[in-house]
């Protein structure tokens, strides 16, 4: 709700299917239930690595909001184009997040404690950096107004990348204050190295697996779950291989009868062997991937009656180390945001009860 409410009244109406009419503060209030009083900021307009967003009260919760929009405009494109890693600053110094718009680095006091230096998707990384600039010093005049709110900073597709960068880069900064992060299709922002260190493929410090406040919901099939630039480098790498290698690529088609069998259907001899191929196309898949961030959560949809339910478990980023070919890949009608929120509600408004939970794999089965 929050997430989709910062697309403002147009995103509403062609993502969502709502109309509210009377301009985008008016369609917030109404898709929130907030008073007016209750917005503290909003910037509706984005430009290049500079999101639209708005910061709210939620009174009910003790919240403090900033939701950050996802791909809409032409400039957000941009900001999803500048799509290779770099580094950003984690730490506490106040000074650094809270620079306005037109300081330069010389007003900028050095920081005196040890900094965490973190990777992101560039483009991400500085639009984190523009609404910290914009909102930090609004967001810790709040918290001194209302010390016992907490920050929640959310978004869809794009916005949920942000969030994700800027909820780490604030985790040292507003901790007394528990900021989380929920994001709702998010992209690829992070690379292995810094979520996890155990990951064979990757080596890194892996410090975001300390930050259990940044959490993730892709439903299965969101192509944007699986698309970096090292994703698409190794998918370059492998499809070269598969056509230079023309004796590979007849074995393949040989062991998979031209691709009519799945692993069910194949003889042991010939699944032993797709496996131990793939195995071969692994060990070329070594370019740098990002992921989706952190503590992610898939879901599915069974069904489609009104009494349909469905499955949520948390997964490790390995379930996106891999670009698969199929005929949907590029299916944007599972990235929009009003399917999220529809398979969210009805998998909510599903759970009379928990028939199943299995530790092994932190999957909870629901049904009408």
């Amino acid at each position: 709700m929050w997430a989709n409410a910062a697309y403002g009244w147009k995103g509403l109406a062609a993502f969502c299917g709502r109309f509210h009419f009377g301009g985008d503060n008016r369609a917030l209030m109404k898709r929130t239930g907030i008073s007016k009083r209750d917005i503290i900021m909003v910037n509706w307009h984005s430009k290049a690595n500079k999101p639209a967003f708005f910061v709210a009260r939620d009174v009910e919760r003790k919240t403090i909001v900033v939701s950050i929009r996802g791909t809409l405009s032409p400039r957000d494109v941009l900001t999803d184009l500048c799509a290779n890693c770099e580094s950003f600053v984690v730490e506490d110094n106040t000074s650094i997040l809270s620079m306005e718009e037109g300081d330069t680095d010389d007003d900028v006091v050095a920081p005196t404690s040890p900094v965490i230096v973190g990777r992101a998707h560039k483009g991400m990384v500085d639009a984190a950096k523009s609404v910290a600039r914009m909102t930090g010093k609004t967001i810790s005049d709040e918290f001194k107004q209302f010390p016992d709110y907490s920050l929640v900073i959310t978004g869809h597709s794009l916005g949920g990348g942000i969030a994700a960068v800027l909820t780490a880069m604030w985790s040292s900064r507003f901790k007394a204050n528990r900021v989380r992060s929920f994001g709702y299709g998010t992209p690829c922002t992070f690379p292995a190295s810094w979520i996890s260190p155990s990951l064979p493929y990757q080596q890194g410090i892996g410090v975001l697996k300390e930050y259990n406040n940044i959490v993730s919901l892709i439903g299965e099939g969101d192509p944007f779950s699986t698309i970096s630039l090292g994703h698409i480098a190794d998918l370059t790498k492998v499809l070269s291989k598969l056509c230079l290698d023309t004796a590979f690529r007849d074995e393949i088609l040989k062991h998979t009868k031209f691709g009519q069998l799945t692993s069910r259907d194949m003889t042991k001899e010939d699944y032993t062997w797709c496996i131990n191929a793939m195995v071969c196309l692994q060990k070329q898949m070594t370019a740098e991937k990002l992921f989706p961030p952190n503590t992610i959560y898939l879901f599915k949809r069974i069904g489609n009656g009104e009494r349909d339910g469905g499955t949520i478990r948390r997964v490790d980023t390995s379930t996106f180390k891999e670009l698969k070919l199929h005929a949907r890949m590029f299916d944007l009608s599972y990235h929009i945001p009003a399917r999220y929120e529809a398979v969210l509600e009805r998998l909510v408004e599903s759970v009379t009860e928990v028939n199943e939970v299995n530790s092994d794999d932190n999957r909870i089965i629901v049904e009408g």
